[in-house]
């Protein structure tokens, strides 16, 4: 069996060295951001199981261009046949379980396998009901794009309309069968209609999930067996500190987020 780590990195890496050591028979693939220097990432070059994509897309907070990241990865990844299992993580992401041991439990999962986290939150309708001109521009954080995305909210809630919207974390995990069929069912049809939707991150995936007909042969695991800690109101999750990384070992979660340089270091050592 392979795995194959998909990585959306917006600053380098530096403890990614330390994981492609410790796990050689896996393959670790990265899209850097545009709006990063590229000199930042020379440390990965020469590693043999690590893959930085040439094609470099400009990744905005909450916008489709994170999906378009994704949906280039998962391309990449799965070009080599020799990857059954794909985990798609942040550059500060850390691995909580031996790569044998999570492997062991995506095949005891069954083939077409994925955990994603996906449920029905009609507070974040207004998201996957309109098309907003702000989205995945530069104003979306600043405070005209905050105004105009409260005006979408407050439509939403003053205008009736029966559409589900489904939501949860952008960070999920899948076997072969299941990236394969995602990545099928993100056709041109799709990606225009989230191309101008906010936050596409967290509900892209989720959309396609839901859409699949049986026949697809995937099976929706609710949990993305993700550690992620959100402080209440937070739109970031919280960094984690090394105690709660060592507590967090004894878990059944695979992978952990947020965690910065030198923690991560610590940790893996």
């Amino acid at each position: 069996m392979s795995t194959a780590h998909l990585l959306l990195c917006h600053m380098p890496p530096h403890h990614l060295p330390l994981m492609a050591q410790r796990a050689p028979q896996h393959h670790f693939y990265v899209h850097y951001d545009a709006k990063s220097d590229a000199g930042g990432i020379a440390f990965l070059h020469g590693l043999p199981n690590v893959s930085v994509l040439p094609q470099r897309i400009d990744v905005r907070w909450g916008g489709f261009s994170m999906i378009e990241a994704t949906l280039a990865l998962m391309q990449a990844a799965l070009a080599q046949p020799q990857h059954q299992y794909f985990h798609l993580m942040s550059g500060d992401c850390l691995p909580l379980q031996t790569p044998e041991a999570i492997e062991r439990q995506m095949a005891a999962a069954g083939a077409g396998c994925l955990f994603l986290t996906c449920e029905n939150v009609p507070r974040l309708r207004y998201r996957v009901r309109f098309n907003t001109p702000h989205a995945d521009t530069a104003w979306q954080r600043r405070l005209p794009g905050k105004l105009l995305t409260k005006a979408f909210q407050a439509a939403d809630k003053i205008l009736p309309a029966a559409q589900t919207a489904y939501a949860g974390s952008q960070w999920f995990s899948a076997d072969r069968t299941a990236l394969a069929v995602l990545l099928n069912a993100a056709d041109e049809q799709v990606c225009a209609f989230f191309r101008k939707k906010l936050c596409p991150d967290e509900h892209f995936f989720q959309y396609l999930a839901k859409r699949l007909p049986e026949t697809a042969g995937i099976t929706l695991y609710p949990s993305n067996r993700r550690h992620i800690r959100f402080a209440p109101g937070s739109n970031h999750p919280d960094t984690l500190a090394l105690t709660e990384l060592q507590a967090l070992r004894h878990r059944p979660n695979w992978l952990a987020r947020k965690v910065d340089e030198d923690t991560a270091l610590r940790f893996l050592d």
